[in-house]
């Protein structure tokens, strides 16, 4: 303030007129080199101008026109600039708090992006995240429109996928972050990736439904226990992604995760929600070698009626009266074969598994009323 009022009274000396004032200025505006009360409260450029009536050399002392404006008390850039406290999304958004041009400035005090962002409550990446407009507590994913019915059709989101040393990864491009994930194993023989596979279908069908999916890598001979460990991987390799800023899934998973496989792979879910009680879901589709307690965790067992190589009563119907009943958990059994796509049964597969997932791994309430109605032979679900 000292050099602004020394530049200022430089100013005045230079155009001949009143000074600036000293730091007790003659408020009464008649003692010598007071301000007058009409520029008392102006701001350098206009009080300079009040007092000289030279706006050039005002100008070129105080900083150019208006307090606040382009070139003002901040300037261009504001207080945190382009990407601002939590970046796009977060909780200034892109323009930061100030945003260019001075102490408010264009872009103002949120930015482009509002309060939350997209995404809702929680900001994009956010743990619960969504719109919490399909569940009572707000801790849901509410993507698509409301269902209708069943379903096995691909969901309204465009996808695309990559692969990962964990296995192939499967996202959504059009749609709303944050999102669940899911990781999905083969069976016997089969090894994942994002080449044909035993259950690849499941990848572009989650996807385009809001969840992200992964085929997760293994060995053609992996047991259950070990496709179970792969799955586990692969939530793992999830996460990472998650915070990998190089990442097409950088920042958008909600920390909602789930695992499903078919055959050793339906064994391997198993396995893994019996070793990761954190999961949400366990899909196990006709699975071989399951366990049979200790499950905690969401389960889905999916039976196929003349499955010769998995029959539920050997393999899927164990699996379920393992489970407490205190867990939420559905056995449906399909008009089918041993199969692991989502098209099996004529698509029962994925519909079963699709309403499923939306209940228990992204929380939508909406779906709840259609898999309660969907025909299991055995749930405790309501």
């Amino acid at each position: 303030m000292q050099t602004v009022r020394r530049f200022c009274c430089l100013a005045v000396f230079v155009i001949g007129a009143v000074g600036c004032g000293s730091s007790n200025p003659d408020t009464t505006g008649t003692g010598s080199g007071g301000t007058p009360p009409e520029c008392a409260d102006l701001g350098c450029l206009d009080k300079c101008i009040c007092e000289t009536g030279n706006q050039t050399v005002c100008e070129s002392i105080c900083g150019g026109a208006g307090g606040s404006g382009t070139g003002g008390t901040v300037g261009t850039g504001g207080s945190a600039g382009t990407g601002a406290v939590a970046a796009a999304g977060g909780t200034a958004g892109t323009g930061g708090v100030s945003g260019a041009g001075g102490a408010a400035g264009a872009g103002g005090a949120a930015g482009a992006g509002g309060a939350a962002g997209a995404g809702g409550g929680a900001g994009t990446g956010g743990a619960g995240g969504g719109s919490g407009m399909c569940c009572s507590d707000g801790n849901c994913l509410c993507h698509g429109p409301d269902p209708t019915g069943l379903t096995s059709a691909p969901g309204p989101y465009a996808v695309d996928n990559y692969a990962n040393p964990a296995g192939c990864i499967y996202y959504p491009t059009n749609g709303q972050p944050p999102y669940a994930a899911v990781a999905v194993s083969d069976g016997f023989l089969g090894t994942g990736g994002c080449g044909p596979a035993q259950t690849n279908e499941w990848g572009a069908f989650y996807a385009s439904h809001g969840i992200v999916a992964m085929i997760v890598n293994t060995g053609s001979f992996d047991q259950p226990p070990a496709r179970g460990q792969a799955l586990l991987q692969g939530i793992a390799a999830f996460r990472q992604q998650n915070t990998d800023s190089a990442s097409p899934l950088f920042g958008l998973l909600a920390g909602r995760y789930g695992t499903s496989g078919f055959s050793m792979g339906g064994g391997g879910t198993t396995y893994s929600s019996r070793d990761d009680p954190s999961l949400l879901t366990s899909v196990a589709i006709m699975p071989w070698g399951p366990v049979t307690s200790g499950i905690t965790v969401s389960t889905l067992v999916l039976c196929g009626t003349s499955d010769g190589i998995a029959p539920c009563s050997t393999h899927g119907i164990p699996a379920y009266d393992g489970i407490d009943n205190s867990v939420p958990k559905m056995r449906a059994d399909l008009s089918s074969g041993h199969a692991g796509q989502p098209n099996a049964a004529g698509g029962r597969s994925g519909e079963f598994a699709l309403a499923f997932q939306k209940v228990f791994l992204d929380g939508d309430e909406r779906w709840r009323p259609l898999l309660v109605a969907a025909g299991a032979q055995a749930t405790n679900i309501q």
